[in-house]
């Protein structure tokens, strides 16, 4: 059985190999391109998604860092209060760089029989996968391609006046076990440990108008609201627009739109990659039941697997949203007493922080 995946990155690469080792032929297609740097981006992974990415990836989790605290903090003009998260001494989540997980898939992949790539020149060259007979499958995981262009259409998007910075500081050596983020007046900004010397920042920064703002004035703020490391150095910053972008339709034709290309939000959370993660699950587990079954597998599926995860994404979609907009609007116009009795309940409930650790880990309210 051949199936065709466009896209060469993470989401088809963790994809294509975990078809492979149901003797699926994967063909991946992309056009052959300059290859993309992300030297500080960084990846959180839910304890749920590794322990399943572990049943392929043999001790992935070796190769991350695993948090145990989330300190939350609102500190503005207005109101300066914190909430903590943790569970006894369990890991909450858990981080990698993304470079270092890339790296870890290609080699799995490297010589599978099962795996290989077609590169072409342009987006249009993709337009004949279009009833493509020769594959039980297409599935787009690209984010902007002749196919998400031309055929999905019916989304719901939001501009969010932001951009995020991103760099990886490095620091004496500390116990860096703990996640701060930090709700700022300028946007949120988060510490992300990735070792005991270096950590993750992410900075979301508001812009309203067509403004310009340098690098030097990143660090500041990253120095301004550093919670305890002494930094000792700045890994180059890059930086991306922030946009909510999900899919009402998940499949055209004989083509199903997968990852990122169905759902794009806020990193406020963490939950953008963990989201793709539970996607590949319940494929996974569609395709393991049609088996299982000895039914056969086609684009049918489509519509089963739609019916699966878009309750789920637009759930986390527009909790992410939620979560921006309150924050912000706290910023601005509620009483300092209320966000205060706010802040005050939420830290009191040990119940409220288990059930918000556990929709974040497993996407559900199952314990």
């Amino acid at each position: 059985m051949k199936i065709c995946l466009i896209g060469n990155n993470l989401t088809s690469l963790i994809l294509a190999y975990i078809l492979s080792k149901k003797n699926f032929h994967t063909q991946i297609y992309s056009i052959k391109s300059k290859k993309t740097n992300y030297r500080t981006r960084t990846l959180g992974i839910t304890n749920h998604n590794l322990n399943y990415l572990n049943i392929y990836f043999k001790n992935i989790y070796k190769k991350t860092e695993p948090i145990n605290e989330i300190k939350i903090l609102i500190q503005n003009k207005k109101i300066n209060e914190e909430v903590l998260f943790k569970k006894n001494s369990s890991v909450l989540f858990n981080m990698i760089k993304y470079d270092k997980l890339i790296s870890f898939i290609r080699s799995k992949i490297k010589r599978n029989k099962f795996i290989s790539f077609k590169y072409i020149k342009k987006n249009s060259n993709l337009k004949y996968l279009i009833n493509e007979k020769k594959f039980k499958l297409v599935i787009n995981c690209e984010v902007s391609n002749f196919f998400t262009k031309k055929f999905l259409k019916n989304i719901i998007s939001k501009n969010y006046h932001n951009r995020a910075f991103t760099t990886i500081i490095e620091h004496t050596k500390v116990k860096n076990n703990r996640a701060t983020q930090i709700f700022t007046e300028y946007g949120p900004i988060a510490y992300l440990p990735l070792s005991d010397r270096f950590t993750s920042v992410v900075f979301s920064f508001e812009i309203r108008k067509k403004e310009e703002i340098s690098n030097s004035e990143i660090i500041k703020l990253i120095k301004k609201f550093n919670p305890f490391y002494k930094i000792l150095s700045y890994k180059k910053i890059e930086s991306f627009n922030l946009n909510l972008r999900l899919a009402k339709k998940y499949y055209y034709n004989n083509i199903l739109f997968f990852g990122d290309s169905i759902h794009s939000i806020h990193p406020l959370v963490g939950q953008g990659f963990n989201m793709t993660i539970r996607d590949i699950i319940k494929l996974d587990e569609i395709l393991d039941k049609k088996i299982e079954l000895g039914l056969s597998i086609d684009k049918n599926i489509y519509k089963e697997f739609e019916k699966k995860s878009k309750s789920y994404n637009s759930m986390f979609s527009f909790g992410v949203d939620f979560i921006h907009e309150f924050f912000k609007f706290n910023k601005n116009f509620i009483p300092k007493n209320i966000s205060k009795k706010i802040f005050t309940f939420i830290n009191k409930n040990q119940k409220l922080k288990e059930l918000s650790i556990n929709i974040a880990n497993k996407g559900n309210l199952n314990y």
